[in-house]
């Protein structure tokens, strides 16, 4: 019993030491960087990575420095960045070119490439959308992800999905946010 016991406290132990030091490094955990670059320009955005997603507004953000959190590519090769902007007492996660930043190779080779999970799902209770994962990202005016509604789940973080599904009715063919993860049933 004794034995059994000492393992059992030596695997807890392991496994508590290796969350350490996954959690420590950040990345494991979010797949995103935390490496910042000057905005050379103010920056038109977008909330996802190509011109096919809604306009977001352009941020007057010029001369500060912004959070890269990963890098894409659109159908014409353009690389794009989403991104942590300030915005009035609210953070935004929005996509914009990289056009717009000072960043040196050595920076922009770590940033990361996005990587979406493309799992279906389907909202099961109506929720406001979020320009972010969590409280300190501001909601989108008159957006929300409808119950019933089939989207893609892109990405998980903490306790949010950034999904997205087709906006046929709007000026914009695709539209991507931020909703609680329990208000969404990813599909089998």
């Amino acid at each position: 019993m004794k034995r059994i016991t000492g393992i059992c406290k030596a695997a807890f132990l392991l496994v508590f030491m290796l969350a350490a030091c996954i959690c420590s490094t950040g990345e494991a955990l979010s797949g995103y960087s935390d490496i910042t670059a000057l905005a050379t320009k103010d920056l038109s955005t977008r909330n996802g990575p190509s011109g096919a997603y809604k306009e977001t507004g352009t941020y007057r953000v010029m001369g500060q420095n912004i959070r890269l959190l990963t890098k894409s590519t659109d159908s014409n090769g353009v690389i794009g960045v989403q991104c942590d902007i300030p915005a009035n007492y609210n953070m935004c996660r929005l996509y914009t070119g990289l056009k717009r930043f000072s960043i040196s190779e050595a920076d922009l080779a770590a940033l990361p490439w996005e990587n979406p999970l493309y799992y279906k799902a389907k909202v099961s209770k109506t929720s406001k959308a979020l320009y972010g994962p969590g409280g300190n990202y501001g909601y989108y005016s008159g957006l929300t992800a409808d119950r019933g509604m089939s989207v893609t789940v892109i990405a998980i973080e903490s306790d949010y999905a950034q999904v997205e599904w087709n906006a046929r009715s709007q000026s914009y063919k695709i539209c991507r946010c931020w909703i609680p993860l329990d208000s969404i049933m990813i599909n089998n």
